[in-house]
């Protein structure tokens, strides 16, 4: 019988391993993702791998064993690197049987490492792997189905396994203190699942050579029957846990994953509300980048601060109307986006949006919403209002499915396209103003511009996709893996459109300045670290001072490997007031102010400083950039 290993190699000369038939490859990745083959080199320096195959002797003293050593230049083991191990393995056809005492700790294992394992199975190889040694984390392959995941057990003897049902692990062995060999003829004691995942495959090859088992189906048989119920994890390894099955996620190509979070297609005319909500005014200050008509602005009845929505509306020549709507302005659209009207709780403003929902509902509208709380709302009236809706629902989020469909359908690439990030130091600094004109500018000069909006009106604005991670967050994914979420956009992004530049933005403030800022800081610069931007742009408050401002760059270049290509100055200056409760007010400087903060600014940051909203510095912005990303 011959099995495989895959683990930081093996010291073969170890005396543990006399009369064993053992050889072997290196498999290694350097920075740049590229995996070198290395023949019949496998000396293991970390020693593990040494120890787990003298387990394995203790059963089946006469298997042969094929070692796959991986490394990596940067310490971490991939997915890649793994697949490519499996795969290598799968490609002797001698092999029966793979240990894999280590795994890849994700919610979301690549579908490359998925396809491996379903190969395995198909092939008739058995694939035995240790489960984390924390019960309730899903590591990787051993929480695929076609893996038989090993975890800790108290065992009464080395030759004893619990089989288990729908657990974290499929079978529990012993992995508790023990004597293991180590390179150099030397023995240490460890402990892990990755000692259970050994004894476990050293008894079920101990039983092949018994001729207890031939095939997966004998083996599952032989498994259940040899079960020792008495079994028991004292690291909760018998506890509930969630496994992915082969089949589980489907497989998406790019387009079908670009459509599915965008709005349906089909949209043609547009009503707005509340239109006096800051996301509704974007859709009025760059109509040119709104892709629908957009045929009626609709107002809380209750509001203040109307007038420059007013004007603007005017000035686009589309009609505006406050309260109930007559039966004929239902007729000059097909569908509406909702803002938030929920979050003022006036009764009279809550009951008109209720009762717009429910005559948009009755006549069959769509709807794009950027609050799940409003979803909610006109799944409510649909279920009460008893007939069969046929429009469509569109809520610019991005849920931990959409992250699945991602993990299963893309492979890592190496990113081609440049990306600009824009950051700031305070709010209310027009930082999705920025990314729109930097877009509207880069189009002009005949480049394509993709764009990656954390602001729910982006989809409607021309982006690629939305992150939503602002006002009433719609991202529904663990922040540890916004990482890879965003890596995958990217990647269906310049897949799909094949743009000349990627342009992003965070929200808030990075830097927690005062406690209201507090709750949301950290997640806007793991945004900025998980996107991993080529360059910033940075908006400035003008009594910000060049400390905060420097303090700002540095903790977001502590992360990434960028500079700051420009910043933008707001035009409001902020007030905190600390009375009972902790306020921010604003005031727009005038025309003589704000130069003469312009002027401060570009005589003392490291780079220049700019209105953004000055056409008079287009060109200068637009050489900027075009300069940054030609060099070399």
């Amino acid at each position: 019988m011959k099995i495989g290993i895959i683990d930081t190699g093996v010291d073969h000369t170890h005396k543990r391993f006399n009369h064993h038939h053992i050889t072997g490859i290196t498999l290694s990745e350097n920075l740049r993702k590229e995996i070198k083959l290395v023949k019949n080199s496998f000396k293991d320096i970390k020693g593990h791998g040494t120890g787990i195959l003298s387990i394995i002797v203790q059963h089946a003293p006469y298997v042969e064993t094929e070692v796959v050593k991986l490394e990596a230049e940067n310490g971490r083991i991939s997915e890649n690197l793994l697949v490519q191990a499996i795969n290598y393995l799968l490609n002797n056809k001698e092999i029966e049987l793979i240990n894999i005492s280590m795994g890849i700790k994700t919610n979301n294992p690549s579908k490359e490492l998925r396809l491996a394992c379903d190969r395995a199975s198909k092939q008739g190889v058995i694939l035995v792997a240790a489960v984390h040694y924390l019960h309730d984390k899903l590591c990787y392959p051993a929480h695929f189905s076609s893996v038989l995941g090993v975890g800790q057990g108290i065992v009464e003897t080395k030759h004893k396994f619990r089989k288990l049902d729908n657990k974290s692990a499929d079978i529990l062995a012993k992995g508790g203190f023990q004597r293991v060999a180590y390179p150099e003829n030397a023995f240490r004691f460890s402990v892990g699942t990755s000692l259970a995942t050994a004894h476990f495959s050293g008894i079920i090859c101990k039983a092949k050579l018994e001729n207890q088992w031939n095939d997966l189906d004998s083996l599952n048989s032989w498994i259940k029957r040899n079960s020792d119920n008495s079994i028991i994890s004292l690291t909760k390894h018998d506890s509930k846990i969630r496994k992915l099955n082969k089949t589980e996620t489907p497989v998406f190509s790019a387009e079908e994953i670009y459509n599915s979070l965008k709005p349906a297609a089909g949209i043609l005319n547009i009503a707005i509300y509340p239109f006096e909500e800051k996301e509704m005014q974007s859709i009025l200050e760059f109509p040119q980048l709104f892709p629908y008509q957009l045929t009626l602005a609709v107002g809380n009845l209750r509001s203040i601060k109307l007038n420059q929505s007013i004007s603007l509306l005017e000035n686009l020549g589309v009609p505006y109307t406050f309260g109930e709507l007559e039966d004929a302005a239902y007729n000059t659209f097909d569908t509406v986006i909702i803002g938030y009207f929920l979050d003022k709780l006036l009764d009279q403003n809550s009951y008109q949006g209720y009762s717009l929902i429910k005559e948009c509902v009755k006549r069959n509208k769509n709807f794009i919403v950027w609050d799940l709380a409003i979803k909610d709302l006109i799944h409510s009236v649909i279920s009460d209002s008893g007939g069969e809706y046929t429009g469509s629902i569109f809520v610019t989020a991005f849920r931990r499915q959409d992250q699945e469909n991602l993990c299963a359908s893309m492979e890592h690439q190496v990113l081609k396209s440049p990306s600009i990030c824009v950051v700031g130091t305070n709010k209310k600094q027009g930082k999705f103003t920025t990314q729109l004109i930097l877009k509207e500018l880069l189009r002009e000069n005949g480049y394509k511009v993709s764009h990656l909006s954390t602001e729910p009106q982006g989809i409607v604005l021309g982006a690629d996709f939305v992150f939503p991670i602002g006002h009433k967050s719609t991202v529904d994914v663990d922040i540890r893996e916004w990482n890879k979420s965003l890596r995958f956009l990217t990647q269906v992004i310049e897949e799909h459109t094949k743009p000349d530049i990627i342009i992003t933005g965070s929200q808030g403030s990075i830097l927690p300045k005062y406690p209201m800022n507090d709750s949301n800081a950290a997640e806007m610069l793991s945004y900025v670290k998980a996107f991993y931007p080529d360059t910033l742009i940075c908006t400035i408050s003008p009594n910000d001072t060049l400390d905060y401002i420097k303090k700002t760059t540095d903790v977001i270049k502590a992360f990434v490997d960028c500079e700051v290509l420009f910043y933008v100055l707001t035009p409001f200056e902020y007030t905190i007031h600390f009375n009972n409760q902790v306020r921010v007010s604003y005031r727009m400087l005038d025309e003589d102010e704000y130069q003469s903060k312009l002027k401060y600014f570009n005589e003392n940051l490291n780079a220049p400083a700019f209105n953004i909203k000055d056409r008079n510095n287009s060109q200068k912005i637009i050489d900027i950039i075009i300069n940054k990303f030609s060099k070399g």
